[in-house]
């Protein structure tokens, strides 16, 4: 189920920034896969630095 969430997000970048934003909810999930979700997306890396990849 989270998989398919987290997947569902990264397909739909304007649903991703609505749940960021606290506009739409991950319903089903619990409240701590919520903040994990979104904390995953909010870590995200925009370049993978050499410190990054080891």
């Amino acid at each position: 189920m989270l998989q398919n969430v987290v997947e569902y997000l990264i397909e739909n970048p304007d649903v991703k920034e609505k749940v960021k934003e606290g506009s739409a909810s991950l319903v089903g999930l619990t409240k701590m896969e919520q903040q994990a979700v979104i904390d995953s997306f909010e870590d995200e890396p925009s370049v993978v630095g050499p410190l990054q990849y080891w």
